[in-house]
């Protein structure tokens, strides 16, 4: 293990075990290597990793800090991380993706109060009215986006958030053959909505799990290059 990896799983031990709470102040960094037997250069790297991955905040002129340890502090390396995945990487985190989703739209079908369920039907409808660059890639967004708090776990909202933010760099209903595409995702989208205020949670969930199926198929198919 080099001092570095020592370091990490040292800081990470003293979070894990309570030692170190949420908003906590670290130790300095002479005590804390002098425990990890550690140079101050790998202790700082260390603490940079936990800090990407959203574990601690550095305060300047005020030292280092536990983070709140919320799935949004936590999860907040993702936004980072999985925009930058090759397409074919990118594929791989679908079938999590069509889980989260499937699991989601259950969740709305059973819990979506009724403004909740009226709102997801109107958005469906709206994206369906409109070509894609004509505010589709928003609402589209705004549907999932919807779609995700039926999971009332914000843990899961944050990842799927994510993959879609790297979703976005392959604009498949931009191409000029893409109308049928659009069609077929519109028709989706609606399976999903009325499911959602029938309140059918099999129903939602197997038509969110098809829609992300589908979005799979059409990247592997098109293999479309990303687009900043």
């Amino acid at each position: 293990m080099t001092q570095v990896e020592r370091a990490f799983e040292g800081i990470r031990r003293l979070i894990s075990s309570g030692s170190l709470a949420p908003g906590d102040r670290l130790p300095s960094e002479q005590e804390l290597c002098a425990e990890f037997d550690v140079s101050r250069s790998s202790l700082r790297e260390a603490q940079k990793m936990l800090g990407f991955a959203g574990v601690l905040i550095s305060r300047t002129g005020a030292g280092t800090y536990v983070s709140a340890l919320t799935p949004q502090t936590v999860m907040s390396g993702l936004s980072v991380t999985i925009p930058l995945l090759p397409l074919e990487e990118y594929l791989g985190l679908f079938d999590i993706r069509q889980l989260l989703e499937g699991f989601a739209a259950a969740q709305a079908a059973a819990g979506f109060d009724d403004a909740e369920r009226a709102r997801l039907l109107e958005i469906a409808e709206d994206l369906a009215a409109r070509s894609w660059v004509d505010d589709g890639s928003t609402l589209d967004d705004a549907f999932h986006e919807l779609l995700a708090t039926g999971a009332r776990n914000e843990a899961i909202a944050v990842v799927l958030r994510s993959m879609r933010q790297r979703g976005r760099h392959y604009r498949v209903f931009e191409r000029h053959d893409a109308a049928e595409l659009k069609e077929l995702s519109d028709r989706e989208h609606r399976r999903i909505a009325e499911a959602v205020r029938d309140r059918d949670p099999v129903r939602a969930q197997l038509a969110a799990t098809a829609h992300i199926r589908a979005t799979r198929e059409w990247l592997e198919g098109l293999r479309p290059a990303p687009e900043p």
